[in-house]
C-alpha cells in the first residue's frame, strides 16, 4: 500500500521554493505563515529529508531540495494535465494554433506540451531568438508565444497573458575554475563576476540583456563577453576553460546533472528573476492552453 500524501503540500513547497519567501507565499496561497511552515515540516517529515533552509534573508533550497523541486514541478504539471479531458473539439482547436517558444522554456519546463504540439498544432516554432517570436506574434503569424515577461512591452497587438514561473539566475563554471571554486559564499555577486570572462547567447537573448542591465545598475564595468549561438557549444567551452556562463535555474541544474560535464553552479546574487509567461492573441481561450500544460 502506498503512503498517502496530500498534494497540497507539494503546491506549497513549489511556491515557497520559487518565491524564496514564506511571507510572499502566504499572500499567493492565501494561507497563514504558520500554516505554510507546518505543511513544509509535514512534507520534510514524510520524505525524511531536509528540503529547505530558513534564515533572516528568506528561504533557500538544500542541494537535495533543488532536485526535489525539479521533480515536484514536473509531477504537478502532469497532475494538472489530468484535469483536461480531450475531445474532438479541443483537438481541432489545437490544430488551428501557430505556437512559438524559446527553446529553454519548451525543452525544460513544458516538454510534454510541446511534444504534443509538434504533432498536433498547425505550426510550432522553437528558437533562441526572442525577436523572431515577437515579430511573428506582432504580425499575426503566431497565435501563442512562450517568452520572458521582460519583453511584454515589445508586443504591439492586444494580448492575453498567463504568468508561468519565476526562477533565479545561476553562474555555471568549470570545477577547475580556481577563482570561483575557492569561494566560500553560497552566491556569486556581480562584483566577483566582473573578474570573469563570460560566454553568453548573442545580445538578443534575455539573459544577455539582463546581465548588461545588472552591471549598469551596479555601475560596474562589464566583463569581457563572448557570444555563442548554441547551448552545447557554450556548455562544452565552460566545462573545459575558465569561461563562465549565466543560465536560469532550471537550465543550470539540467546542465550540472550531466555526470560527463565538469561543471559547477552557484546562484547569482541579484534580486532580478527570470520570469516567463504565455502571450496569446485570443484565437482560442487561454484557459484551454493552461489546462494542457
Amino acid at each position: 500500500m502506498y503512503d498517502s500524501l496530500n498534494i497540497d503540500l507539494l503546491y506549497v513547497f513549489v511556491t515557497v521554493a520559487e518565491t524564496k519567501s514564506i511571507n510572499q507565499s502566504s499572500r499567493i496561497l492565501l494561507l497563514s505563515q504558520p500554516a505554510i511552515s507546518k505543511k513544509l515540516k509535514q512534507l520534510e517529515e514524510h520524505f525524511d529529508k531536509t528540503l529547505l533552509l530558513r534564515s533572516s534573508r528568506g528561504v533557500s533550497l538544500t542541494p537535495i531540495g533543488e532536485l526535489f523541486y525539479l521533480k515536484t514541478k514536473k509531477l504537478l504539471e502532469d497532475f494538472n494535465s489530468l484535469a483536461l479531458i480531450e475531445s474532438p473539439t479541443s483537438k481541432e482547436r489545437f490544430s488551428e494554433l501557430n505556437i512559438g517558444a524559446l527553446d529553454s522554456i519548451a525543452s525544460l519546463l513544458y516538454s510534454s506540451f510541446f511534444i504534443e504540439a509538434l504533432s498536433t498544432a498547425k505550426r510550432v516554432s522553437l528558437t533562441n531568438k526572442v525577436s523572431e517570436l515577437i515579430n511573428d506574434f506582432n504580425h499575426g503569424d503566431l497565435d501563442l508565444i512562450f517568452i520572458d515577461e521582460f519583453f511584454e512591452s515589445k508586443l504591439t497587438l492586444n494580448f492575453e497573458k498567463y504568468f508561468l514561473q519565476a526562477e533565479p539566475y545561476y553562474v555555471v563554471y568549470s570545477k577547475n575554475n580556481t577563482l570561483l571554486t575557492k569561494l566560500d559564499a553560497q552566491k556569486i555577486t556581480p562584483d566577483i563576476l566582473r573578474s570573469c570572462e563570460l560566454i553568453l547567447y548573442p545580445d538578443y537573448c534575455p539573459i544577455h540583456i539582463c546581465i548588461k542591465q545588472i552591471f549598469q545598475k551596479f555601475k560596474l564595468k562589464l566583463p569581457q563577453i563572448h557570444e555563442a549561438e548554441f547551448a552545447e557549444s557554450t556548455t562544452a567551452l565552460v566545462a573545459n576553460s575558465d569561461l563562465v556562463t549565466i543560465l536560469p535555474r532550471s537550465l543550470a541544474y539540467a546542465r550540472s546533472a550531466n555526470p560527463n560535464l565538469n561543471i559547477a553552479i552557484k546562484e547569482l546574487a541579484i534580486p532580478e528573476l527570470r520570469k516567463t509567461a504565455i502571450f496569446s492573441n485570443g484565437k482560442i481561450p487561454l484557459e484551454f492552453i493552461i489546462n494542457k500544460l
